[in-house]
This record gives C-alpha cells, sequence and structure tokens, in this order.
C-alpha cells in the first residue's frame, strides 16, 4: 500500500509476519529500513550492504532490482533537494 508522507512523499508500507518483526526488533540501532519489495523489508547495513528480510525472518542479499530501485529513488530524491536550494 503507498501512502503520502507530510513531505509530500510515496511511502510502501508493509505487513510484516511475525519472524520479520522479530527479526526488525533485533537489528542493531545502526541499520536502516530503506524501502520495500514485495512485502520484504529491505535494510542497510552500516557497511553499506543491502539486505532483505524473508517472511521466515532469514536475512538475505537484496536482489539487483532492489538495489537499482533504490539508487535510483535516492538520485531522485538528490536532485530534488539541489532544485529547492
Amino acid at each position: 500500500m503507498l501512502q503520502t508522507t507530510s513531505r509530500g512523499e510515496q511511502m510502501e508500507t508493509v505487513e510484516l509476519s511475525r519472524q520479520q518483526s522479530a527479526r526488525m526488533a533485533d537489528l542493531p540501532e545502526d541499520y536502516r529500513v530503506v524501502g520495500a519489495e514485495r512485502r520484504t523489508p529491505l535494510v542497510r547495513k552500516p557497511s553499506g550492504q543491502i539486505i532483505r528480510i524473508k517472511q521466515n525472518g532469514r536475512m538475505t542479499a537484496a536482489t539487483t532490482v532492489a538495489r537499482r530501485r533504490l539508487a535510483a529513488v535516492a538520485r531522485q530524491r538528490i536532485a530534488s533537494n539541489e532544485g529547492d536550494a
């Protein structure tokens, strides 16, 4: 489901499984949720690696498509912020 934030950005909400919720609760503070792909949260490790938290709570490397999509969103945000300046 897509929702719009107060800044006008779109955000996808994802319903997590119990295992995903438990894994998310156990993540260190320096891990950041950066997106979602087909009901799977995408998390950036401090090293910069993007990982997925699967329905069963296991962490795996993100797909190439997911990494490219996140990079495209980041470039779009940078370009948007430069236009606001």
